[in-house]
């Protein structure tokens, strides 16, 4: 199986948090927020600590920046189902607003969302 990671990624930060290679090729795009206003540079700082056992592929700050924790050969610890990491592409992204807004999101960060799925599509 061939991967790429990314090209809109413009913030790197591998975290050891990941199970190596997948065992299923990607067909599932998993979305998750990070339930708080975290940048990308402080997720991967969260993601590099190996006492967190979470990670994902990619993570997407408030100001629509697009990082990469995890590259796409691996699976990312994200979603708590190995069996769903191992053929998705796992995307946090960062909260401007808590549980009181729904956890909203920026503009800025689902415009970077939508960007990066549309590799996906």
């Amino acid at each position: 199986m061939a991967y790429t990671n990314s090209s809109l990624v413009v913030y790197t930060k591998l975290s050891p948090n990941h199970s190596g290679t997948r065992t299923h090729e990607i067909d599932t795009v998993s979305i998750h927020c990070m339930a708080g206003d975290c940048s990308v540079e402080t997720c991967g700082e969260i993601f590099a600590m190996a006492s967190q056992q979470a990670s994902s592929n990619y993570g997407i700050g408030s100001d629509g920046r697009i990082a990469m924790y995890v590259e796409e050969k691996n699976r990312s610890w994200c979603t708590s189902s190995a069996s769903n990491d191992h053929r998705a592409v796992t995307i946090e992204v960062a909260n401007d607003g808590g549980e009181s807004t729904g956890w909203h999101i920026s503009d800025k960060a689902y415009a970077a969302l939508i960007d990066l799925m549309h590799g996906y599509l």
